[in-house]
């Protein structure tokens, strides 16, 4: 088996861990999901390193070698995943700065908005570090790229900079989801759609408290009056137990009056082997305007 130094991978996964290619390092990392035995038992004695999580929280990264051959959170490299360049660093809580299991939904997203080019601007929530951003821009789109992180916001700064959409227009906000909703609002603010990948519990900017089973069907409501009810798509994501595809359908059809279609499908990963790796629930709303 050959794998790509240049991208990402997932190689195998198993006994609650899975072994990935992150670039020029194959990292292992915690699989809640995985409760089977892996495929490819010996490629994961050559793994360059390991992120331990904390049963207190947070965790940390083990590595094999020393100096240039042992990277740390403030490490960071390239990777490509056509037709964006990414930074990736190895954060303190395992994060890599990508969700690979979105990959299909990234082609799915400028594919749309390359149909929709010029036409107005998307809204992307919990943008985390702007790959559907950048993939809204990248079809021809405007776009509004909204995380509580300032951290995060710069990362996606970074990446659109790297991958050459730094001139596209976008507006970068650092702020609490539900006060920027509300204050679009009375604005009179209009979107074409909206991309959103809510955590399951989260804080704001300024510390409020974001809970799904609370706060999502305010926050939908909420982007509803921001497009009159009436979008061109909708790309809803979530990794929350209970919230399944069919689940998030019936959140979006109890509100969508636009014309158009649903895809449910369960987001996963494609391992080398060709298996897949199970990755949080997917529901895209488009209109008939457009084609997937």
């Amino acid at each position: 088996m050959s794998t790509n130094k240049n991208t990402y991978q997932l190689i195998d996964s198993g006994n609650f861990k899975k072994l990935e290619q992150v670039g020029p390092y194959k990292v292992i990392r915690p699989s809640p999901v995985a409760a089977w035995p892996p495929t490819q038992g010996t490629l994961w004695k050559d793994a360059d390193g390991e992120y331990h999580r904390s049963d207190k929280g947070g965790g940390n990264w083990s590595w094999k070698g020393s100096g240039a051959s042992r990277p740390d959170s403030e490490d960071e490299f390239l990777i490509q995943l056509p037709p964006l360049t990414v930074k990736i660093r190895f954060t303190p809580f395992g994060h890599l700065g990508i969700f690979p299991e979105q990959l299909s939904n990234w082609d799915r997203i400028r594919n749309v908005s390359s149909q929709l080019a010029g036409q107005g601007e998307v809204l992307n929530l919990f943008a985390y570090s702007g790959l559907s951003t950048l993939s809204v821009l990248a079809g021809g789109l405007d776009a509004c790229h909204l995380d509580s992180s300032k951290g995060m916001v710069e990362w996606a700064r970074e990446n659109a900079q790297v991958s050459g959409l730094a001139g596209k227009k976008v507006r970068w906000i650092i702020e609490d989801v539900l006060k920027f909703l509300n204050r679009e609002i009375r604005r009179e603010k209009k979107y074409i759609g909206f991309i959103l990948d809510p955590p399951t519990f989260g804080r704001g900017a300024s510390g409020e408290v974001f809970k799904i089973e609370k706060d999502l069907p305010e926050m939908m409501d909420l982007l509803m009056q921001l497009c009159n009810n009436k979008p061109e798509f909708v790309f809803l994501t979530c990794h929350s137990t209970g919230f399944s595809p069919l689940a998030l359908r019936r959140i979006l059809e109890g509100r969508i009056k636009t014309p158009g279609n649903y895809l449910t499908e369960e987001l996963s990963i494609s391992e080398t082997t060709g298996r897949l790796h199970p990755a949080g629930s997917n529901c895209v709303f488009y209109s008939n305007r457009v084609k997937l």
